[in-house]
């Protein structure tokens, strides 16, 4: 089974990487759904040039918080991220989950500070475009607007549909959940039938809507309806094209 928890893509290997440290676009597994997709080789190049590493941060660090200044657009490179924002109560509000390959970061570019905090989901790593050099790059290579373009567009369609959902019975909710997770897990390499939650139920019903009860019912029903099994965290996904069903008539 894949641990969500070393989510590195398939056949990278792994290294902790150091503070500032630089690194290639052109050597990293995830070139084909991150900031490189659709790039030239000497754009790539030139996106290398300045695109740099973070330290690896572990499950409950901030990668940055709600009104820190904007540093730049974010890469994750191994590992999950959630993006979250508080209510006027204090409340926990888990709006996106991010995977290998995603990007986070857009949320501070109009007012230059965060409007929302991102947080490890368990021990990850990630590259930063740093917003001074935005400009510069924006200028020698013009693709690469395109494409983040084209990044803030899936994202919108994403919503959309986590927005329609939210409207939906319980079990329509969570059987897009499963079945969007193993999608993105499957274009990152790894298995779409067989993987490890980075999100414990409460999470995931924060992110749904839904009480933690439900979440637990509606797990076990679609076990006992034998679409999943579930072992603790551990997911999988027996009768995909079953649990495609619960969502037909949300399309």
């Amino acid at each position: 089974m894949n641990n969500l928890q070393h989510c590195d893509s398939a056949g990278s290997d792994a290294k902790v990487v150091a503070l500032n440290k630089q690194v290639s676009c052109a050597n990293c597994s995830l070139d084909n759904i991150c900031l490189p997709r659709g790039l030239s080789q000497s754009e790539i190049a030139n996106i290398s040039q300045v695109i740099r590493a973070r330290k690896t941060l572990q499950r409950g660090d901030f990668i940055y918080r709600e009104g820190d200044n904007f540093r730049g657009i974010l890469a994750i490179k191994s590992g999950s991220a959630k993006l979250v924002a508080n209510d006027n109560h204090g409340n926990e509000h888990i709006l996106n989950i991010l995977l290998p390959g995603e990007l986070l970061g857009f949320d501070g570019l109009s007012g230059s500070k965060h409007g929302c905090a991102a947080i490890a989901l368990e021990t990850m790593s990630f590259c930063i475009l740093p917003a001074d050099s935005m400009e510069e790059l924006f200028q020698n290579v013009p693709s690469l607007t395109r494409e983040l373009f084209r990044h803030t567009g899936e994202k919108m369609i994403e919503d959309k549909n986590q927005l329609v959902l939210s409207k939906r019975p319980a079990e329509e909710r969570l059987a897009y959940f499963l079945i969007s997770l193993s999608e993105r897990l499957k274009r990152r390499g790894f298995s779409s039938s067989e993987f490890k939650l980075s999100l414990t139920r409460q999470e995931v019903g924060n992110h749904l809507g839904l009480a933690l009860e439900t979440v637990s019912r509606m797990l076990k029903k679609f076990q006992d309806d034998d679409l999943i099994s579930v072992q603790n965290r551990f997911i999988a996904i027996k009768n995909p094209t079953a649990l495609r069903k619960l969502l037909q008539s949300t399309d």
